[in-house]
């Protein structure tokens, strides 16, 4: 256990370190630490989980409690959770009192426009990997043009889609 519990506090402050671009963006790298190095988690429950993470605040942390929990229980969610928020508390920390200079320096503010643009190739990465293994049939299919239909036509709230979207799962059955 006490193995595990080290395990999983590296993976967490490894991943909590470099999510630049928020929770989705770290998806592949989580996924490669959880499910396919460690095992922690199966492809089905790591959907799961990223699933419950869109659905409630705070994405990262939702995922990396329950990967916890699941790899270790409540002492695992625990230690998941306080490694996942520790990198960022302490840059922030750090960062806090150097915040004017960093927006006047020409190096980081090239860093950031470079680092951002890096985000979208990451978060299309997230969505391949999450479709591959959701995306399975034709309802799958719908639910998918109809997410983006009602995304980029009708600027649809993320959340009356995520709701709607398990409303027709219940609705349609497995």
């Amino acid at each position: 256990m006490t193995s595990t519990l080290f395990r999983l506090s590296w993976v967490f402050l490894k991943i909590g370190t470099v999510s630049f671009g928020g929770g989705v963006v770290i998806i592949p790298m989580v996924e490669t630490e959880v499910v396919n190095n460690y095992g922690w988690l199966t492809k089905a429950e790591f959907i799961d989980a990223i699933t419950l993470g869109q659905v409630t605040p705070g994405p990262v942390i939702i995922s990396a409690t329950f990967i916890g929990y699941k790899a270790c229980g409540i002492l695992g969610a625990i230690v998941a959770t306080a490694s996942v928020i520790l990198p960022s508390f302490v840059m922030i920390c750090l960062a806090t009192a150097a915040i004017k200079k960093f927006r006047e320096n020409r190096i980081l503010a090239n860093f950031l426009r470079g680092a951002r643009v890096a985000v979208i190739g990451l978060v299309f990465d997230a969505g391949v990997s999450i479709g591959r293994s959701s995306v399975i049939d034709l309802k799958t299919i719908l639910i998918v043009a109809t997410t983006i239909v009602c995304l980029f036509k009708y600027n649809v709230n993320p959340i009356w889609i995520l709701l709607g979207a398990g409303i027709v799962g219940l609705a349609w059955g497995g």
